[in-house]
């Protein structure tokens, strides 16, 4: 009785959370994974089946090998098998067929040969998925395939005999894939081999004023695996009175001897949490463009990410995420060991930063407080202990706390007189760049000016209304 009243419980739970059914079994109905999954999801599937299909000279388009066996039912190929073996116009096209309730992924090859009946011979290995499934991944490897088994084809007719090697050859590729994302295939003295690439969304763009940060120095695990200031023209000018002190020798652990290339390895040196990309095209001699193009490379492979420039008038506000400081352990002992790295003392035991320290300025960051008057407030009793740059560092690539950002906006007000003088409008053009969507660092670079100065021209302007965000 107990055990109908949990199989109840069970059922009750898994409709109201996700809309889904048991059978009598108390398997998920069919139409389970359709209610949690949907085309568009952006959740990667397993690989179903794998087959491979090929024109007979007389039986027409057919499934020569599949596997698992009758996976893919003579009907369902017979209603697709035009986009199978496809006109010769858009063979060597890797294409992509959702119906019926399969998405399928394939390479259709055509090979021209006398040899043949009908003077050519046409195949294609496919992959079949979930319909719901994500299978951008998989393109690269279908189409490797699809270019190793033509070389096959060409040298030992390897694909038309319709070797008894291929049922074994597919089995091991389905188990392979799925359960390591990669596979090695030997025939003969020919070796190859396959891996799965996650497939990320493109980076967003690589400003002047973002500051990279290397994610592995604050504990963040890179993507995909498991727990992821110097003005344009090269000089000093630039947040000369805002910018903090950085010890321009410090830099996170790098492994030098990866195999970067030479512009990635000459700008690793200068990242280290603070210098924003101007400042690094500057220290490194490297042109700009180029800079960004090699930071925007770092951060769609997950070693980099950007943050807002560190500078003692920034306001920065705690996130809902603070609560993981309080109950997660190992997030913790990340913070604490960061912020302490690096710090010269002899005693560092008793010196080494408490966590109630760490959530007391953590929570005193909100609007209307700068972090110099936090720093202030809080010198004398954390007694300098440790690297408040580098908690800021650490919480915001934490998502811990979110940097406010200033953006002027120019409102134009009859009544009110006009703050910038004729010679200053005409050598700046800075009015043009009060939008509302440039922030104070963005509009420092693009007008080559430090930010005092354009604090003084927005303060002087009545026109001009700032708007934190």
């Amino acid at each position: 009785m107990q055990v109908q009243q949990v199989e109840q419980a069970l059922v009750a739970v898994l409709q109201y959370e996700y809309g889904c059914s048991l059978d009598r079994n108390c398997n998920l109905s069919p139409q389970t994974m359709e209610t949690r999954y949907y085309e568009g999801c952006g959740r990667e599937g397993p690989i179903r089946c794998i087959f491979l299909g090929e024109f007979h000279p007389i039986a027409g388009p057919k499934i020569s090998c599949q596997f698992p066996e009758d996976y893919i039912s003579k009907e369902l190929f017979d209603a697709i098998s035009a986009y199978i073996i496809p006109k010769p116009q858009i063979q060597k096209c890797t294409m992509t067929i959702n119906a019926l309730g399969h998405k399928i992924v394939g390479y259709p090859i055509r090979i021209d040969s006398t040899r043949y009946e009908r003077n050519a011979y046409v195949f294609n290995l496919c992959f079949v998925c979930d319909s719901w499934s994500k299978t951008v991944q998989y393109e690269s490897v279908v189409k490797k395939l699809g270019e190793h088994l033509t070389i096959m084809e060409e040298e030992t007719r390897f694909v038309s005999y319709g070797s008894s090697k291929l049922p074994t050859l597919l089995a091991h590729l389905l188990h392979d894939l799925n359960t390591y994302r990669k596979a090695t295939l030997v025939e003969g003295e020919t070796v190859m081999h396959l891996k799965v690439l996650e497939v990320r969304k493109d980076p967003t763009p690589v400003h002047d004023h973002d500051v990279p940060v290397l994610i592995s120095s604050v504990g963040l695990p890179r993507p995909g695996k498991p727990r992821n200031s110097a003005p344009l023209d090269g000089s000093e000018s630039m947040h000369s009175q805002e910018h903090l002190d950085v010890d321009e020798e410090e830099t996170f652990e790098i492994d030098m001897e990866a195999n970067w290339d030479l512009t990635t390895r000459q700008l690793l040196l200068h990242i280290n949490g603070y210098n924003h990309v101007s400042k690094i095209s500057a220290d490194a001699n490297v042109e700009k463009t180029l800079v960004k193009s090699c930071i925007q490379n770092l951060l769609y492979y997950g070693v980099v990410t950007l943050i807002p420039l560190l500078k003692f008038s920034n306001m920065y506000r705690a996130t809902p995420a603070l609560s993981r400081l309080f109950s997660d352990n190992e997030l913790q002992k990340a913070c604490l060991a960061y912020i302490n790295k690096g710090t010269d003392t002899k005693d560092k035991v008793c010196l080494r930063p408490s966590l109630c320290d760490v959530l007391e300025i953590l929570c005193s960051l909100q609007q209307g407080t700068t972090l110099k008057a936090v720093c202030e407030r809080f010198s004398i009793a954390t007694g300098n202990t440790f690297d408040i740059r580098r908690l800021i560092v650490f919480a915001q690539m934490h998502g811990l706390i979110k940097c406010l950002k200033r953006f002027p906006v120019y409102v134009r007000n009859g009544s009110r007189s006009n703050g910038f003088s004729a010679r200053m409008e005409s050598m700046l053009g800075i009015r043009r760049l009060f939008t509302g969507r440039h922030c104070t660092d963005e509009i420092c670079c693009m007008a080559r000016i430090d930010l005092p100065t354009l604090e003084q021209i927005i303060e002087d302007d009545p026109n001009v209304a700032v708007i934190w965000r």
